[in-house]
């Protein structure tokens, strides 16, 4: 299963995902700290900074749809 992580902070929710067999193949997260956080666990993810830009275009344009995305999940804003 592959999933979108939105609103991830520091990616708790993206290692519960990764722990139950789910592969994280992006994220979106708006804080500078909580994105060097997730840089530094996740080097290879696609990174989206604000979730108002993420489109299917702007997914599809770094790589996050190739293998399709199965979830989309995030914490709260």
């Amino acid at each position: 299963m592959r999933a979108l992580s939105v609103f991830s902070g520091a990616g708790g929710l993206d290692l519960s995902a990764e722990a139950a067999g789910i592969e994280v193949v992006g994220q979106c997260e708006i804080d500078k700290y909580c994105n060097k956080v997730l840089e530094y666990w996740w080097p290879g993810v696609p990174r989206f900074k604000d979730i108002k830009t993420v489109t299917a275009k702007s997914l599809e344009e770094k790589g996050v749809m190739r293998g399709g995305i199965d979830l989309v999940f995030g914490g709260f804003p």
